[in-house]
């Protein structure tokens, strides 16, 4: 009997120290080390080597969060059989006609189709990676005749529906990511929106609803400047490079009316986004009608969105307020603080947290 229950003693410690442990998993790293997971189904062209259905399937975890990464393929153009240079459209076979008005069709099937690829990038300058597949997400697609100057051109191409926040649902083809978690806690993505002024999404499986989530990172064209020198924000150096944005400055960059829009429209962005994720729960990632880039996930057991974000922009100078004998310290408005003040504050011309 004093066996079992010992047994059942450290079960119940593996289980504490499961939920409560941060956990993390990086698909490629700053050197550019694509994870094995990425790397076991891509070929020397980074095509995808695990196709079924028109998917390609890669499937990773850490201890409370599953996730599987889905790669569609897209239709492959048809040459001229008599001239290949000349494009006749996407290879798609086509049913009956929907609206005339509008020149759609239903879309019985895709013929032929271009590779799925798994493929690592950089931005240099900020030395991040991340890994980029192919697919346009989508919750229905049909086909659409070519016209050119008003005459039907007798060419088709796939028409994909984006999802729309205010109806919900979820995506049917594409690429896009599935997290499922075991216990409850704060998930932060770190991703790559080629278009800002697309919706990213993070939509419920269970309601099919967006997840409202918290963002932090860089965007394009969003740069340290002169002034940020001069009030002790960043050094001289920094000036011209790209600045790490809390959540609250990339949302004063856009507009309450486009929650999903992150920061200054039609611009890239390098960051995370952070959701409350529930136990048992799926959620899919997704960005509307383009491609996200995925670099990795760190999931926090216990903890709300709002206590692992970053609440300040010039994230890469500040630190936790330890030591309170190093220099005078300063608010943001160039006062003068004694160790009693809480919240940030320059001390020797860097950010501090004083908690």
């Amino acid at each position: 009997m004093k066996k079992i229950f010992t047994l059942v003693s450290m079960a119940f410690v593996a289980m504490s120290v499961n939920a409560q442990t941060e956990e993390s998993y990086v698909a490629v790293d700053a050197d550019g080390n694509m994870s094995a997971e990425y790397a076991s189904v891509i070929d020397e062209n980074n095509v995808a080597t695990n196709v079924e259905n028109g998917n390609s399937i890669v499937k990773f975890s850490t201890a409370n969060v599953e996730v599987e990464a889905v790669g569609s393929a897209e239709p492959a153009d048809k040459v001229d059989p008599e001239d290949p240079t000349v494009n006749m459209g996407q290879d798609i076979t086509v049913g009956a006609l929907i609206d005339k008005a509008l020149h759609l069709y239903e879309l019985v099937s895709i013929n032929s189709t271009k590779p799925i690829k798994w493929e690592k990038k950089n931005q240099g300058d900020i030395n991040f990676s991340y890994i980029a597949g192919t697919g346009v997400p989508a919750v229905s697609m049909v086909a659409e005749e070519v016209y050119t100057d008003g005459e039907a051109t007798g060419k088709y191409r796939v028409v994909y529906t984006t999802f729309d926040p205010e109806k919900g649902g979820e995506p049917k083809s594409g690429l896009y990511y599935k997290f499922t978690t075991k216990v409850d806690g704060a998930l932060k993505v770190g991703i790559w929106a080629n278009k800002g002024n697309r919706l990213t999404l993070l939509v419920d499986s269970e309601t099919k609803a967006c997840s409202q989530y918290l963002v932090e990172g860089y965007i394009n064209g969003q740069t340290w400047k002169e002034e940020d020198v001069e009030a002790g924000l960043c050094t001289a150096d920094q000036v011209g490079q790209k600045k790490w944005l809390s959540n609250d400055a990339i949302r004063a960059l856009g507009s309450e009316d486009k929650p999903w829009v992150i920061g200054a429209g039609n611009q890239p962005f390098w960051g995370n986004v952070v959701i409350d994720a529930k136990a048992g729960k799926t959620y899919w990632l997704f960005q509307s009608n383009s491609q996200i880039g995925f670099q990795k996930y760190t999931f926090y057991p216990g903890k709300s969105k709002e206590e692992v974000i970053d609440t300040v922009t010039g994230v890469e100078s500040i630190k936790t307020f330890t030591e309170k004998a190093n220099g005078a310290c300063y608010n943001l408005a160039g006062q003068k603080v004694d160790s009693a003040y809480k919240g940030v504050v320059i001390q020797n011309g860097k950010k501090i947290v004083i908690k």
